[in-house]
């Protein structure tokens, strides 16, 4: 079983697992090559998912506004995918929003990752109007969650 724990944003692990994820978006939304996600906020905190020594998830908390969070940065190594991986990291995401003071937690995905639609929905997000930068992105998906 996979264990999620907070990690800086310079961890080697969590950095390679974020040079796997952009490559994989590079291709999955014929991205250019050099295409890189811009960077999060000074108050952003990590999560890495590991299963044993090995890096296997990872994701990001970005403070938004007062009582508002992102999920960013979501991403599960192929060959972990399935395994339940993604949702503690969800559950790990939420815990640490509500610790930052947040009651709400929101995200952007693609309608080319119909897995990550399908595990926000099964974890409790509702689709809501895109919100910037991506409301005029036709392939971009938002939700939010109320977090109690």
């Amino acid at each position: 079983m996979a264990t999620v724990a907070e990690c800086p944003a310079d961890d080697g692990l969590l950095l390679a697992l974020m040079t796997a994820m952009t490559a994989e978006l590079i291709v999955v939304y014929d991205l250019p090559p050099d295409a890189q996600p811009r960077p999060l906020g000074p108050a952003s905190r990590y999560l890495l998912a590991r299963d044993g020594p090995r890096a296997i998830g990872c994701c990001a908390v970005e403070p938004v506004e007062p009582g508002l969070s992102e999920l960013k940065r979501m991403f599960v190594a192929p060959d972990a995918r399935g395994t339940g991986v993604s949702g503690a990291l969800v559950a790990e995401s939420e815990r640490l929003a509500r610790h930052q003071g947040a009651h709400r937690l929101r995200l952007e995905t693609g309608v080319r990752q119909p897995a990550a639609m399908r595990l926000y929905e099964r974890a409790g997000y509702r689709r809501v109007p895109n919100f910037p930068p991506h409301e005029s992105d036709p392939e971009s998906v938002c939700y939010e969650k109320a977090l109690s």
